[in-house]
């Protein structure tokens, strides 16, 4: 019952991230508009645009993926995992699954290591905003963390249905 609460809470999570993501795009194509508005017809570029767009991307594609995994929306090369029995393709599905799970915890670890680094050093953007690098650092941290939680959950759901019991389908005319 307490796995059943945590993927709630994480998935309700994944959907509000990736509705949070799509405003996020929508704000940074207003910002790119504007600096190409300020650049090129007023001759004023601005000096936050760019690194902000930047910062919103990162959030954008690394909140946001572990939300399209959910989905089932990331790119796929199934030509030849299509073709495979359903057993088969399920069973991949485990494999490659624990491996992007164990995969996206060591990216997690690792970028708590680094963001804990820049709290601890008060790192801050080499730019003239100078914004604390936590800020875009904590993308990678969340965006990996709920993806390890996400590809937990999908070896949970394949190997919940290769454990069921198959329906024996009647023959009878």
């Amino acid at each position: 019952m307490k796995m059943k609460k945590i993927r709630a809470f994480v998935e309700k999570f994944n959907l509000a991230v990736g509705y949070l993501c799509g405003l996020g795009i929508l704000a940074m194509g207003f910002i790119l508009s504007y600096e190409v508005v300020c650049r090129y017809f007023l001759n004023s570029p601005t000096i936050w645009a760019q690194e902000a767009s930047v910062y919103i991307f990162m959030w954008t594609m690394l909140a946001g993926s572990a939300y399209t995994l959910m989905q089932g929306k990331h790119v796929r090369i199934d030509l030849f995992v299509e073709r495979l029995p359903q057993k088969a393709q399920h069973v991949l599905d485990i494999f490659t699954s624990v491996i992007g799970s164990a995969f996206c915890a060591l990216v997690s670890w690792q970028a708590f290591e680094m963001l804990s680094s820049s709290l601890r050093f008060g790192k801050v953007s080499a730019t003239l905003l100078r914004v604390p690098m936590w800020i875009p650092q904590c993308s990678l941290l969340l965006g990996f963390a709920l993806l390890t939680f996400q590809f937990a959950f999908i070896v949970a759901d394949r190997i919940q249905t290769l454990s069921a019991p198959r329906e024996k389908s009647g023959g009878g005319a």
